[in-house]
């Protein structure tokens, strides 16, 4: 079975050229081409940093080394970032295993390298953790907390803009999705928001991504309403995933503060009084409805079981076709509004 993960409608239709490359470089486990000797280096290696740094933390140990070469194509482009990666999965010794991989990635180089990269090598984690597909909300969701704090701010901002609007999907059903929802914004903004409350239930870093594989790989086997539910009392100690959806959406009308440190603006420069503190401000307003067009800068999701031809899920293109013949698919049941949520804190600076 084939998994794919693809960019973004716009970047999905651009990347159908062959991507032009001009130098290459391999490491143990990857084999980069990007247009530079420089750059395919600086690629190739970070890659293998990721490899390594996102394994530790989720799983405490390092993946062995692949039988053969992931190969890594990178193109440095104006616009929206994204990436895309190919999973063949198969049977060895019995077991669920990797058998082939393959990553694409596009965008301007430094979102490349901290958000996008980071993003796409989780992927992989999962995939050779489990041999075989995650869920797609969760795929999404672990994968958006290896992106930097900016992007995962993103994420929150827009999960509660869409929860305030009515656009949420319950988590008995989100839980189980085999096929991509019709709002697709909803299953990467929702799942990194449950993917992040999970880690911090469980106890946060290392120790949540941990408990955060243990509650999907219960919640798999078999994929029904029961598995879930087991899994979240074994796991979180929630009777059901009813429950375990009431504490999320509790937890989110008490957003956290972002902290960011004195002499710098959220985007990580510099601020521009010389490294004096920053006059921050503190809303309580009630956020307004998002605007959803253009598509947010990064989009990247799984695909269905059954590759299509080409992207078919994608904003702003119609999640419902492809090809000429329509998809049929159930909608998902809503969550109905919350009380209002209110956005996370503005930063604020501090000392170090």
């Amino acid at each position: 079975m084939t998994l794919r993960r693809h960019f973004s409608a716009i970047v999905a239709v651009l990347i159908a050229p062959a991507f032009a490359s001009a130098a290459s470089y391999d490491t143990a486990n990857f084999t980069t081409e990007a247009p530079t000797a420089k750059l395919a280096q600086e690629f190739g290696e970070m890659a293998e940093f990721y490899r390594k740094e996102k394994a530790l933390e989720w799983t405490g140990r390092e993946m062995p080394q692949w039988p053969r070469r992931c190969p890594l194509q990178v193109q440095i482009t104006q616009g929206s970032a994204g990436g895309a990666t190919t999973f063949t999965f198969g049977q060895e010794g019995g077991k669920p295993v990797v058998t082939s991989l393959r990553m694409e990635i596009r965008g301007d180089a430094k979102q490349l390298l901290h958000s996008v990269l980071p993003h796409e090598v989780t992927h992989t984690v999962f995939a050779h953790y489990f041999g075989r597909p995650v869920p797609r909300w969760a795929d999404e969701g672990g994968s958006v907390l290896s992106e930097n704090e900016d992007e995962c701010f993103s994420h929150d901002v827009r999960c509660r803009e869409l929860l305030n609007a009515g656009r949420g999907i319950r988590l008995r059903v989100l839980f189980r999705m085999t096929e991509y929802p019709r709002d697709m914004l909803v299953l990467y903004a929702q799942g990194y928001s449950v993917s992040h409350y999970l880690v911090r239930k469980g106890g946060d870093g290392r120790e949540g991504r941990g408990k955060l594989l243990q509650f999907l790989g219960l919640g798999m086997q078999g994929n029904s309403a029961e598995s879930w539910n087991a899994a979240a009392s074994k796991v979180y100690g929630f009777d059901t995933i009813d429950a375990l959806e009431e504490s999320w959406l509790t937890a989110l009308k008490n957003p956290p503060a972002r902290v960011v440190a004195r002499g710098t603006n959220p985007a990580g420069g510099l601020a521009s009084s010389g490294g004096a503190p920053r006059t921050e401000l503190r809303t309580s307003a009630a956020p307004t409805m998002p605007l959803l067009d253009p598509p947010v800068r990064a989009v990247r999701g799984t695909a269905p079981d059954r590759e299509p031809t080409r992207p078919t899920h994608l904003p702003p293109a119609d999640p419902t076709t492809f090809g000429s013949s329509p998809v049929v698919r159930p909608a998902a049941p809503e969550l109905p509004p919350p009380a209002l949520l209110l956005p996370p804190e503005l930063p604020r600076p501090v000392n170090r």
